[in-house]
């Protein structure tokens, strides 16, 4: 049975609904909640296994690392880069970068003129924070 509300009568009215009426309506709400989750998840910014949003989600290595470590990230295949003394593995974010193939300038190198450009708003450090992996060491 389901209630109903009719404001006409300002009674509650009770009438028989066919229980496979009711079942199938749930089944169906309850397959899109999973395909929602689903489709969610698996966006760029949360795949469960964090390889769609290795984009975002956070990574931390061993560190601090030296410059010749760095150094040795220069590709878009392998991409880390340096800004103001933290070291970002940027490999995931390059095709998602909305300036293209700037970002390919200073792989494996200190990035932090080129980071603190007048081209990058501030939200463009919090992205940036998704992606550190340690320290650069100081010497």
């Amino acid at each position: 049975a389901a209630f109903f509300f009719s404001e006409a009568m300002d009674v509650a009215v009770v009438r028989m609904v066919d229980p496979t009426v009711v079942v199938v309506a749930v089944a169906v709400g309850l397959v899109t909640a999973l395909a929602l989750v689903v489709s969610m998840r698996t966006m760029k910014f949360g795949a469960p296994d964090g390889e769609s949003l290795g984009k975002t989600k956070p990574m931390t290595l061993e560190g601090p690392f030296s410059s010749a470590e760095v150094a040795a990230h220069d590709s878009p295949d392998d991409a880390w880069i340096i800004v103001e003394g933290k070291v970002y593995d940027i490999t995931r974010y390059i095709d998602d970068h909305p300036g293209g193939s700037a970002i390919l300038g200073n792989l494996g190198a200190d990035n932090t003129a080129g980071f603190n450009g007048p081209q990058h708003p501030e939200t463009a450090r919090n992205i940036l924070t998704m992606y550190y992996i340690g320290d650069l060491e100081t010497s």
